[in-house]
């Protein structure tokens, strides 16, 4: 299990994809949280994946400011059923049920003054032969990491044509698409100049950029610092 940190204005997050077994269907299974203002602290996580629930010692995973964190769980055998956060939220201990969990959504922390917390559950499902897997996965670069001015997408494609890159702000909202062109050796490339849907340039901080493509989503992440 693995925490990474990052301050929001100043350091960078990475959601990344798990490791596929040989010979197993796995599904990597990751946890976001933004405080929003809170001092939000996850201290145990129980994942309901039949026939049994897991508990994963998180402590650790959260924060006591606007700094986004994230957890990688191990690889589960299918995506949970449910899961149940024992958290501390400004020294309130708390327990908070979240059935049937979408990947990629946001939910509330409730019941606390807004702005609310938030938590994201996040996540791939794998294939049974683990090279199959690999080949799968989308293969996204993006440099460079911090942005002043404008950066470049590259998308390795398995096939012809173009795809699409999604720009998202910090709380996971979309900022704009980026249509990457398709090139030699199937390398797909797109320029951003920090310019939202509108055409006008986005705020500091931090971006992800997410491209799904059979079944498999890469993530990755850039600070814009004007």
């Amino acid at each position: 299990m693995n925490v990474r940190k990052c301050c929001c204005g100043l350091a960078l997050v990475l959601l990344s994809l798990g490791a596929f077994g040989v010979g197993n269907a796995e599904t990597s299974f990751h946890g976001v949280i933004s405080p929003a203002g809170h001092k939000v602290w996850v201290d145990t996580a129980v994942v309901t994946v039949p026939p049994r629930p897991d508990t994963f010692v998180t402590a650790g995973w959260g924060s006591d400011s606007v700094a986004i964190d994230t957890f990688d769980f191990p690889n589960l055998s299918n995506w949970p059923l449910q899961v149940e956060l024992a958290s501390d939220i400004d020294g309130l201990h708390m327990h908070q049920v979240f059935p049937a969990p979408a990947s990629n959504v946001w939910y509330f922390f409730m019941p606390v003054p807004p702005p609310l917390p938030q938590v994201m559950f996040y996540g791939t499902t794998g294939v049974e032969d683990s090279r199959t897997a690999i080949e799968a996965r989308p293969r996204l670069d993006v440099s460079p990491s911090v942005v002043t001015a404008q950066m470049t997408v590259r998308l390795q494609l398995e096939g012809p044509g173009g795809q699409v890159v999604e720009v998202l702000d910090a709380t996971g909202n979309l900022v704009r698409s980026l249509y990457c062109t398709a090139g030699p050796n199937g390398l797909a490339t797109a320029t951003w100049h920090c310019e939202n849907g509108s055409g006008r340039l986005v705020p500091a901080g931090v971006y992800f950029f997410r491209h799904a493509a059979s079944g498999a989503v890469a993530v990755r992440k850039v600070l814009v610092a004007h």
